[in-house]
């Protein structure tokens, strides 16, 4: 992408934040929306597209017969929109889970449950969980829990 800017094009690639779940605990990540595609267009006009073909790391363009494929700028901004979206509703949280969230408890004493999250804590996330037949609230590290 970089070589693509420097070359004069405007480069838009979309990236989703997403949780993943690493040994140390869930961390945000960032991913490409479209795996090996970006949208571009000429940063002038009268801009040949040929040099694009020789930039490393590009396999080539999107066509229909000869001609390069296009899209409209009002799907290029909901694109542009959505992605910004995404992100900020992701930073806004110290972990995956939310209240009401159904999760399995993949490690610990308690492996195998499942249960509903009632609250969450910096490090700590309180799951309902069905034990001798009562609903209680058990406290667990969120790097236990995966979502069901």
């Amino acid at each position: 992408m970089r070589k693509l800017e420097e070359q004069g094009y405007d480069v838009f690639l979309p990236l989703l934040t997403q949780w993943e779940k690493t040994r140390d605990g869930w961390k945000q990540q960032q991913q490409v929306m479209f795996p090996r595609y970006c949208f571009l267009r000429c940063g002038r006009p009268g801009q040949s597209i040929a040099p694009i073909r020789s930039t490393p790391g590009i396999s080539g363009l999107v066509r229909f017969g000869n001609v390069p494929a296009t899209l409209d700028e009002a799907v290029l901004e909901a694109l542009r929109s959505l992605t910004e979206q995404q992100a900020r509703a992701v930073a806004g949280r110290d972990c995956p889970f939310r209240a009401g969230d159904t999760v399995d408890i993949a490690s610990g004493p308690l492996k195998g449950m499942s249960g509903i999250v009632s609250a969450v804590a910096a490090e700590r996330v309180t799951v309902m969980l069905s034990l001798l037949g009562r609903e209680k609230p058990v406290a667990l590290p969120a790097a236990h829990l995966t979502l069901a």
